[in-house]
């Protein structure tokens, strides 16, 4: 490569990292029991006991690779068959691959159908405190695309156990239809609605970097030739009894090719099926519990959302963030609505104070429509100076307020 090709490469890679952070991280040297307890685990929703892992030190490890133009999980544990840091980015080659401890696993081989090897477990014993546990993940591999249904089925399962109710079950299918995820299951060609090709990077092709930031941060932060989309596990648990869960992931026909679980921190909890309760610990961990009301069918929210002077232009980035905050909450949940309150001080006149209020509520709820929001999800208001919440600082009347509302028999 010549120099001013060189030059060039770093300028592009220079230039996607500065605006997307596009940096996968891995560090290696925590305890299992750290990362199952402080890392992967809600600790106000279990007792967690026995933790264990078995595999390579090299194949376990927390991860953090925040992205600005791909919904991917930012941290978290990756359990991998070859070595963790291996899945670093850019994806500059197809075959990348390392082996780990030749361990197989007989869960793992009834899935896929094959031998397995290189196979990390990670496992413990936990106690719920509520009646359903969830976590969210995704799963990518080197095996993608030149080894599908080429009898290297890459293969993870999530098996959860009680002795005491003698229930067993695997938690990594597809929602919709039970599916195992595999590399043969999850493909360009077959439920390819939850696959994600990656890129390789060529280094002369900075024009076409710049150009799709979504598909070069890609790229650049990860190895693997293929992923899926984020998704999700959980089952129905009874509160206080003792589970088991087994987290493992193992190489299927050969052991090349690199294959990784990445799982996200502090998703692994126990919540409330109870339509309304889990409705207000969605809100809750957006936005905590100090500035939520919990209203009857309804969840209020007043963030401080700054405008220019005498505008509804919303200015300062801090505002932005919590509008991205109230995006993330409305994208988790198709089913959640809001409404947007815009309100004042009592600086103008009643009419103009309202008018103003009413704009400023609009704006916002345009933004919100514009990240992908249904527009028939939103809706606006504007009360102007009506509704004072101080009486001695006007500052905190100025204020948008956001109510949102869930049809909870329609869970």
């Amino acid at each position: 490569m010549t120099k001013s090709n060189i030059l060039l490469l770093v300028c592009a890679i220079s230039s996607i990292v500065k605006t997307s952070n596009a940096q996968l991280r891995i560090d290696t040297s925590l305890s299992a029991e750290y990362i199952v307890k402080i890392i992967f685990a809600n600790k106000e929703s279990f007792r967690i006991e026995n933790v264990e892992y078995r595999s390579d030190k090299k194949s376990i490890g927390i991860f953090h690779c925040p992205m600005k133009y791909n919904k991917m999980i930012s941290d978290g544990i990756i359990l991998s068959t070859g070595d963790v840091f291996d899945a670093i980015g850019p994806n500059d080659s197809p075959n990348k691959s390392s082996k780990s401890l030749i361990n197989s696993d007989n869960e793992l081989s009834a899935i896929a159908k094959g031998n397995t090897f290189d196979t990390a477990i990670l496992e413990f014993d936990f106690i719920p405190f509520n009646d359903s546990i969830c976590f969210n993940f995704f799963f990518a591999s080197e095996e993608y695309p030149e080894y599908v249904k080429k009898n290297v089925n890459d293969v993870f399962g999530f098996f959860l156990n009680s002795e005491e109710l003698n229930t067993k079950k695997n938690l990594a299918l597809l929602e919709e239809d039970n599916t195992p995820i595999t590399v043969d299951n999850i493909n360009a060609t077959t439920n390819n609605k939850y696959f994600i090709e990656n890129y390789s990077w060529e280094n002369g092709n900075t024009q076409n970097w710049r150009n799709n930031k979504q598909i070069s941060e890609l790229a650049l932060t990860f190895q693997f030739d293929g992923l899926t989309t984020l998704l999700h596990a959980g089952a129905k648990v009874i509160p206080n009894k003792k589970y088991h869960i087994k987290l493992a992931i193992s190489d299927v026909g050969d052991r090349l090719f690199d294959s990784a679980v990445f799982l996200e921190a502090g998703s692994f909890k126990s919540i409330s099926t109870d339509g309304h309760l889990l409705f207000k610990q969605l809100v809750k961990e957006e936005f905590g519990e100090t500035i939520i009301t919990d209203l009857k069918n309804s969840i209020s929210v007043n963030l401080n959302i700054n405008f220019d002077a005498d505008s509804f232009k919303v200015s300062g980035k801090e505002s932005f963030v919590l509008l991205d905050k109230v995006f993330h909450l409305l994208n988790k949940d198709s089913t959640i609505r809001i409404e947007i309150n815009g309100h004042t001080d009592d600086s103008g006149t009643k009419e103009y104070n309202k008018v103003l209020s009413l704009n400023r509520a609009k704006n916002v709820a345009n933004y919100l429509v514009s990240k992908g929001i249904e527009a028939d999800r939103v809706t606006f208001k504007g009360y102007g100076d009506s509704k004072p919440i101080s009486f001695s600082d006007k500052t905190i009347n100025r204020r948008v307020e956001f109510v949102f509302t869930k049809n909870i028999s329609g869970n």
